[in-house]
């Protein structure tokens, strides 16, 4: 298969920075984008520690400038993308439930998140 190029967005996360980390053992150049600048560096770093080669770009996934930003280094740090995981978005507390299914029981409770919780703000986010 060879070396790819290959863009994460959301590579911060704890799903897809263990895709980048994964892919970068396998002898990929991995570009992890994410909202976060620092929870992705702290992965690419991990990945350069081990002999990989990986770079972190803080990019906003719904600002077309900053896509543009993100395209134009990694362009420059590895050339043309040939493979893209878009990951970004996914677990963020405004969009989450406390628990992982409904019990009708804990509509009136007030340390729990149900869905009829949840602010359209952080739905739309995690959508987005």
């Amino acid at each position: 298969m060879g070396s790819k190029v290959i863009v994460i967005t959301g590579a911060g996360g704890v799903l897809c920075g263990n895709f980048a980390v994964e892919l970068a053992k396998d002898g990929h150049k991995v570009a992890l984008l994410d909202i976060n600048i620092d929870a992705a560096e702290k992965i690419a770093s991990e990945i350069r520690a081990n002999g990989g080669e990986a770079i972190a770009v803080k990019t906003n996934v719904l600002d077309k400038e900053s896509l543009e930003n993100a395209h134009t280094k990694v362009l420059n740090a590895f050339g043309k993308c040939q493979i893209l995981i878009n990951g970004a978005g996914g677990n963020n507390p405004r969009g989450t439930t406390t628990n992982e299914y409904f019990n009708p029981e804990d509509i009136d409770k007030e340390d729990v998140v149900s869905f009829f919780d949840l602010q359209p703000e952080g739905v739309s986010f995690v959508f987005d």
